[in-house]
């Protein structure tokens, strides 16, 4: 889950001053719109294929992709609405009461910050108020009123093998700061030996650093427009890559292209620079390339923004034909997916280098800032003689493709030691390890309450869903989130017993220090939830 979806259910104003959960009837009023834009224009941009929506009204009859008060999911021996939310308020407000100091601390720092805290993730609670944290350590946090959590959200992945230095890579970046600069604007030895790594983990035998994913998408596809001389991209629906203009967009209807809601961001045209094609629908993507203007198609190897929308047999064979049919470079985010396991989800999927590009961010330093842009030898030696013909005006400066902290010295030791001592199959064994029993216990639990949920891992990452089938399009993969009723409740129940899940998915995050008693504990907050949404 991402903040593309996240900023479409904030447009709604279904959380009130005083309590984040409104009535039933204020969720159904307030979300009406939610997802309109009167940037929206009918496009050649958009393909004109409809998208499948058989499984999405399998459980919410009614559902509209433009219309977040139809996406609950409707089952007949769940408890109503109106007393899901009425339990979730409860236990927001029992949660709300033990957070006094993070109150106070928020209201301070409205003088300096417009929201109260210093970075846009840390905002996006969308509670009455936020909360401060006083430190994390291993698969734990502390917030300033002294309440500790054990911590799924690892601030939504960045931190996900571990805070502190129980983590070898945050270990061995902190001991090379105490001895050695953070940037000599050269190169270091550890460069040589991460960028092997990368080559041998996914595929790709040319590499870039940036700070963050949306750079590394942002620096490749400048590259994937400047080898083929074109301007478009195409993503497929309610995708998401970061803070990239020309990502955030969808289609709400079949031939039509928008954006997420009407703040004055953006300065192109809606339908410029961006196509948008079904997911998993090989007729829509011919359809957006088959003009000769994509550059580069970029997509995740499992879609994950709404959702997690598998891909169906023959999707990616498919899709890779279709780009070098049209003269299309390929570009996977593993940002997301890269949970799988030590080679990602293109080494799951057996998809391996299989592409032009392949960026990641966030875990991919242990958290630490930075993110990698992989690329084709083809694609990298033209961008090298490229830019060495143009000379010294392609520079840093002018070149696009990084800034001054790029490569520096530490994100590269945490990038070394990450994919050194995690991403092997030694170092994913603990994590899939627990994240199997976690699965095994709060699937027993559904099964004892006969719950019409379902519990699924990709990697580290345990995602449990309010549907019991998975999904291969986004809007059934909205549907299963349970916003409305029972996504609030199990969030709030989690929150007020001590565990600590992210606010805008269903999604926990299994580092190697969570312990089995910990695991335990959460399974009986599973059951306590499950419990109540089935009225038993």
């Amino acid at each position: 889950m991402s903040h593309s979806q996240h900023d479409i259910l904030k447009s709604s104003d279904t959380v009130a001053a005083e309590s984040r959960v409104a009535r039933a009837e204020d969720v159904r009023q307030a979300a009406q719109g939610s997802m309109h834009s009167t940037q929206a224009v009918e496009s050649p941009m958009a393909s004109s294929r409809p998208w499948d929506m058989r499984q999405a009204r399998k459980w919410a009859p009614n559902v509209d992709a433009t219309d977040f008060t139809t996406i609950f999911p409707q089952h007949p021996t769940v408890v109503s609405q109106e007393i899901l939310l009425e339990r979730a308020n409860q236990e927001l407000t029992e949660f709300l009461a033990k957070t006094d100091k993070s109150r106070e601390m928020q209201e301070a720092g409205k003088k300096n910050m417009p929201f109260g805290v210093f970075g846009c993730y840390q905002k996006d609670w969308e509670t009455p108020h936020l909360f401060f944290a006083d430190k994390c350590m291993g698969a734990k946090l502390w917030d300033v009123d002294g309440n500790e959590y054990v911590d799924f959200n690892f601030g939504d992945t960045p931190a996900m093998f571990g805070h502190g230095p129980e983590n070898p890579a945050i270990k061995a970046a902190a001991e090379r700061m105490m001895v050695d600069g953070i940037d000599p604007m050269m190169g270091t030895k550890e460069q040589l030996n991460a960028t092997a790594l990368l080559e041998d983990r996914f595929g790709l035998p040319q590499w870039m650093h940036a700070l963050t994913a949306s750079d590394a998408n942002r620096y490749a596809i400048a590259i994937a427009r400047h080898h083929t001389g074109r301007q478009n991209i195409a993503i497929p629906n309610f995708t998401y890559h970061g803070t990239i203009d020309e990502t955030q967009k969808f289609m709400p209807e079949p031939g039509v292209i928008s954006r997420y809601h009407d703040m004055g961001l953006y300065f192109t045209p809606v339908d410029m620079g961006t196509k948008v094609f079904v997911w998993n629908d090989l007729e829509s993507l011919e359809e957006v390339l088959a003009d000769g203007t994509v550059a580069c198609v970029v997509v995740e190897p499992v879609q994950s923004n709404f959702g997690w929308a598998w891909p169906k047999e023959g999707w990616h064979k498919g899709m890779r034909e279709l780009c070098k049919k049209y003269g299309t470079l390929l570009l996977f985010d593993e940002t997301h997916t890269i949970s799988a396991g030590p080679n990602g989800m293109v080494g799951e999927l057996g998809i391996k280098g299989e592409y032009d590009f392949w960026t990641c961010g966030k875990c991919i330093s242990s958290g630490f800032p930075g993110a990698v842009f992989g690329m084709s030898a083809e694609v990298a030696e033209k961008m090298h003689h490229d830019q060495h013909e143009v000379g010294f005006l392609s520079g840093a400066g002018l070149g696009f493709l990084g800034n001054a902290l790029t490569g520096n010295t530490i994100s590269t030791v945490a990038l070394k030691v990450t994919l050194e001592e995690i991403f092997t199959p030694e170092g994913f064994k603990p994590m899939l390890d627990t994240a199997a029993y976690v699965k095994a216990g709060m699937e027993s639990i559904n099964e004892k309450y006969n719950a019409p949920f379902r519990i699924e891992t990709m990697g580290n990452r345990l995602c449990y869903h309010f549907i019991p089938e998975g999904v291969h399009d986004p809007i059934a993969g909205l549907v299963q989130v349970g916003f409305g009723g029972l996504f609030e409740l199990s969030h709030f129940m989690a929150w007020n017993r001590g565990y600590l899940i992210m606010p805008y998915f269903n999604m926990m995050l299994i580092a190697p220090q969570h312990t089995k008693e910990e695991m335990d504990g959460w399974l009986e907050v599973w059951d306590d939830i499950v419990k109540f949404a089935m009225g038993a």
